[in-house]
């Protein structure tokens, strides 16, 4: 089954926490889900572009189904298993309910063990949306690489953290169809100093270019055209 996967994660070397925690997590996928091929898409400038980062990653995919993953989270690889079998009846999955952010101290203590599941200590952790009535629909998606081709991969022109993730579920729910939520699993996101996309100075051109996807939101042709003229800028 996992041998049908690319995971494909968005990263940009730090020389620092970001670096390790990216290490422990390949160990992990080495260690627990062997099969699946680990792709990694860096981006270097000085702003993240993580939409960049996760078309790099997709450009040295060499199989049918792409997970898309951000370097700091692990989970039950059963997760992924149950994602990919439900890519028949469903065009792509959010396939986790809740993301449980580690304390900086349960997250040194796991830095310091073998990557495996169930996580070989037990852990402090938060739900990050807990006081929020907010379903997130960033950090890991299943979709086969012709939907993603479909919708043109993930917009270039979403530079520092903020709306990419929103603007890829608007071009798939509309040209691919609805994603199916898994609930029974949740993410577990390691600790590192955060960067809020609202500290992004161009959040508001972030916010300002969403605006396009949310009102072509459920008109194929017109996200259509919008994609189009997108790839055809190169973006």
């Amino acid at each position: 089954m996992l041998e049908k996967v690319s995971v494909l994660m968005p990263y940009k070397p730090d020389h620092g926490v970001r670096d390790v925690l990216c290490k422990w997590v390949q160990s992990f996928y080495r260690n627990m889900m062997p099969e699946v091929e680990i792709c990694i898409g860096e981006c270097n400038s000085e702003l993240f572009n993580r939409s960049l980062a996760i078309n790099n990653a997709a450009k040295i995919a060499t199989r049918d189904v792409f997970a898309i993953i951000d370097t700091d989270v692990v989970y039950d690889p059963q997760l992924l298993i149950d994602a990919v079998q439900l890519l028949d009846k469903h065009p792509w999955l959010i396939p986790y309910s809740k993301i449980m952010d580690l304390s900086q101290t349960s997250t040194e203590a796991l830095l310091e063990t073998n990557a495996q599941w169930p996580l070989p200590v037990n852990v402090e952790c938060k739900d990050r949306f807990e006081l929020k009535d907010h379903k997130p629909v960033g950090a890991f998606a299943v979709l086969s690489r012709a939907n993603f081709d479909l919708v043109g991969g993930f917009d270039e022109r979403f530079v520092g953290w903020g709306r990419e993730d929103n603007a890829f579920r608007d071009a798939m729910n509309t040209l691919c169809g609805p994603y199916k939520r898994l609930n029974k699993y949740n993410l577990y996101h390691l600790w590192h100093p955060r960067t809020e996309a609202k500290g992004n100075p161009n959040f508001e051109n972030n916010h300002k270019l969403y605006k396009e996807y949310a009102k072509r939101r459920g008109n194929v042709d017109e996200m259509k055209e919008w994609i189009k003229v997108r790839k055809k800028s190169g973006l």
